[in-house]
């Protein structure tokens, strides 16, 4: 679905909060503009009614004479006066009412009580007899006094009128009417200028919205492209980081790195499967030629004893080279640690005794100096770490060299030291010693049989029980290992 882009995601949330945020506004203002012109009308009835209500009198006696008038109030020149005879207050009353009826005021008196309309200038009786329903209504709701005992003025709306009612003191009341059609008509009109325009205003937020989020997410798109760019197998590719910002920025910084390290397990995996190859089809080979040449034509006792021996040969090498592999493979897929109490001087106690007559054989001089280094773990795999390291030290090195095992704690680590005085190592080959299938004597592997993981599976023991192993050598002088564990 379109929804599922980041980008319309933002657009939509931009969208409903602006929409929202504008919507309000606008209804905020029309509300404030039709209270303000309401009010208008409002003070044009009050004025109204101020001059008038002493013509409003003359027609209908008995209403209460005009209210006092306001400072702003214009003087009103055909309001009776005082000395007035009974026919010139009367042609001013009338006066009066038709300059009501050119501002568009209507007027209605009645009595509540008896629901008589005493004077109107409405154009039809039901049109007075619905005001005066409404009248009513509005002065005398149900439990109501019959008159006040003070003037009330209520203003209300009915329709499109707008209503100031005033009952003075007693039963009769006085309606000023104004029709606000005009204003309803202005005010609906106002409402679509401004509908119109706050949906402007959305449309153009939306759109610089829409830069905005292209702007913003250009980096991820750049990113994408190299993510496909590696899955299609440019493996050298990398995020460009000084043309990405913030917290993209920081994104590309770890997926560079998470790209390196999958490329360089990668590059591992192939170099492994390619090594892992080499190695087992020498012995493969000597396994098919040998059995192939026995079969071939008879031979000797003897000649069938050495076939056997060559193929036996090759294939304890397999299997020594299958066991290097599933021990690393175990180790790969995280095998849980074993927790039992050992101590290290014991361990290298058990390889000293166990290798004493290959070292022999080798005319290689093994030394013990092993104090207590209690460590929990797997004592079988931090044994075969210490044969591992002794073994090494022997065989890749001429006879007569010494070997020394030392075990020991310091700073609150078990550490265990294996050094010999050999030929040593070459400091290029120093950083790649831990890889697995690298040798740095191909022929010297070749001689003793070794494919190159003994120092891998070391390497990933020590690091499994939480501990490091490092190495220092020097050509000529010899090679010493040293790997610290936690004590316990």
């Amino acid at each position: 679905m379109i929804f599922h882009s980041i980008r319309w995601r933002i657009l939509a949330w931009n969208f409903g909060l602006l929409a929202t945020t504008v919507t309000v506004l606008l209804v905020a203002f029309h509300r404030h503009e039709r209270a303000n012109r309401t009010q208008e009308v409002d003070l044009r009835l009050r004025q109204l009614m101020t001059t008038s209500m002493g013509a409003v009198g003359e027609v209908v006696p008995g209403v209460a004479g005009p209210r006092p008038t306001v400072a702003a109030a214009p003087a009103n020149p055909a309001r009776a006066r005082p000395n007035d005879n009974p026919a010139q207050r009367k042609a001013k009353a009338e006066q009066t009412v038709r300059e009501l009826e050119r501002d568009g005021c209507r007027l209605l008196v009645a009595d509540p009580g008896k629901d008589a309309v005493l004077f109107t200038n409405l154009a039809t009786a039901e049109a007075a007899a619905e005001l005066l329903t409404a009248c009513v209504a509005q002065l005398a709701p149900p439990g109501a006094e019959p008159g006040p005992a003070r003037p009330v003025d209520l203003i209300f709306s009915l329709g499109t009128r707008r209503i100031l009612l005033h009952r003075p003191p007693g039963p009769t009341f006085v309606a000023f009417i104004l029709d606000s059609a005009g204003l309803e008509a202005d005010l609906r009109a106002l409402a679509w200028k401004l509908f119109a325009a706050g949906a402007a205003l959305t449309g153009l937020g939306c759109a610089i919205g829409w830069v905005l989020a292209g702007r913003s997410l250009r980096p991820l798109d750049r990113i994408a492209a190299t993510a496909e760019g590696i899955a299609a197998g440019d493996y050298e590719r990398k995020i460009d980081v000084e043309d990405t910002e913030s917290e993209l920025g920081r994104l590309a910084v770890v997926l560079n790195e998470t790209f390196g390290r999958m490329n360089a397990a990668r590059e591992r995996v192939t170099r492994f499967t390619a090594d892992a190859s080499h190695e087992l089809r020498t012995p493969l080979a000597v396994i098919l030629s040998d059995s192939q040449g026995a079969l071939r034509q008879e031979r000797t006792s003897a000649e069938y004893q050495a076939a056997l021996e060559a193929i036996q040969r090759s294939a304890l090498r397999m299997k020594a080279i299958s066991d290097a592999l599933l021990e690393l493979a175990q180790g790969d897929a995280g095998r849980p640690v074993a927790a039992d109490a050992c101590d290290l001087a014991d361990l290298a106690d058990e390889a000293v005794a166990l290798l004493g007559r290959l070292a022999r054989d080798h005319e290689a001089k093994l030394v013990a100096q092993l104090d207590g280094a209690p460590v929990k773990g797997d004592a079988g795999r931090l044994g075969r770490v210490i044969l591992n390291l002794v073994v090494n030290a022997i065989l890749h090195n001429p006879a007569g060299v010494t070997v020394t095992v030392t075990t020991g704690v310091r700073d609150g680590q078990a550490v265990l030291t294996v050094s010999d005085d050999g030929r040593g190592i070459a400091a290029a080959d120093l950083p790649r010693i831990f890889d697995r299938f690298h040798r740095a004597d191909a022929s010297r592997s070749r001689h003793t049989g070794g494919a190159g993981l003994g120092l891998a599976i070391v390497k990933q023991a020590v690091e499994a029980h939480g501990g490091t192993i490092a190495v220092t050598s020097e050509v000529g002088r010899g090679t010493t290992f040293t790997a610290s564990l936690p004590a316990a």
